[in-house]
């Protein structure tokens, strides 16, 4: 999928477009993790060169995702946040969790009945050319509309003696020790 290039001056026009041309004020609010509020700064500064100001909300993790209910959690209570999310084994949970109108976890309070119908199409899809083909609707769409930003994945290392065999770590760091065992 073609990524978009830095373009300051078509930003500034897009927000003049939509009458916020002298700028405007928004609250970002995120946990306390790792790296997580480095990037939050990295927004609010980038923010500026289009005259956008970030106020920061930064809390600890618990406060952040609350009751992680709508109405209970400044996690998917916020007008913009950012959100640490975990590898997962299908793809499903990433389509219809944080994305569908009715997700548990649409902070971005995302609504396209076009998405929705997608990745119902994509869930029920029986062979892999429908889930490429519907896969790569999906990824237009969400460029088009990005209710979402995901600008970072992380890479995900484990490491065992040379000796043990069959240990499975996942990408969310999950350790499957049920088929170990030691080289004779």
């Amino acid at each position: 999928m073609p990524q978009r290039a830095q373009n300051l001056n078509k930003a500034r026009q897009l927000l003049s477009q939509a009458g916020k041309g002298s700028g405007f004020t928004v609250t970002l609010t995120t946990e306390r993790l790792d790296e997580i509020p480095n990037l939050a700064q990295l927004i609010q500064s980038a923010a500026k060169k289009i005259g956008v100001t970030i106020n920061l909300t930064i809390t600890d993790s618990a406060t952040y995702y609350g009751d992680a209910v709508f109405g209970k959690s400044p996690w998917l209570d916020s007008v913009m946040g950012i959100t640490d999310y975990g590898h997962r084994g299908v793809p499903n949970v990433f389509l219809t969790s944080p994305l569908v109108s009715t997700g548990t976890w649409n902070s971005a309070h995302f609504k396209s009945t076009q998405y929705d119908q997608l990745v119902k199409q994509y869930v029920a899809a029986a062979d892999l050319s429908t889930q490429r083909k519907l896969a790569g609707q999906i990824e237009q769409l969400l460029l088009d509309e990005t209710p979402v930003i995901f600008p970072y994945n992380y890479d995900f290392l484990g490491a065992t003696r040379s000796n043990l065999l069959n240990v499975t770590i996942t990408a969310i760091g999950q350790v499957d020790f049920r088929k170990a065992g030691f080289k004779a």
